[in-house]
């Protein structure tokens, strides 16, 4: 019950905001950090975007150099579950980056790994006003 009156209130604040205009090109970006997450092994972990525009960081590191881990990170709905992009399919040591855009709502990752240490960051990223011109 808790979880449901949490996506309601999430609805209704989503819904009663302004949408602000589009950005002119040349528009400076910037961002805000919604979560950052460090393991070993598979879970879920969830987060709230407000934009529905954000920068996803992941690096992986193996446990046993003579074997590479594996590493999968996929983008859900926080809703439905229903997966909405792999981020990372990845084997051994490494890392990159990838910038997402979509509607504002709870998203999760399903991280699948083996034999690896992973670490996976979100920022939110947006348009920052610009400054009145004399």
């Amino acid at each position: 019950i808790l979880r449901a009156l949490f996506l309601f209130l999430l609805l209704l604040a989503i819904a009663c905001r302004e949408e602000p205009a589009p950005a002119p090109p040349g528009r400076a970006t910037e961002s805000r950090q919604l979560g950052s997450w460090a393991g070993k092994g598979s879970t879920t972990l969830g987060f709230v975007s407000e934009s529905g525009s954000f920068r996803i960081t992941w690096t992986t590191r193996d446990q046993d150099p003579a074997r590479p881990g594996t590493f999968q990170l996929t983008l859900r709905s926080g809703i439905s579950g229903r997966p909405m992009k792999v981020i990372a399919e990845h084997r051994g040591t490494g890392g990159g980056n990838v910038e997402f855009g979509d509607d504002p709502r709870m998203y999760e990752f399903l991280v699948e790994s083996r034999d690896i240490d992973w670490s996976v960051s979100v920022e939110e990223t947006f348009t920052a006003p610009s400054s009145p011109r004399p």
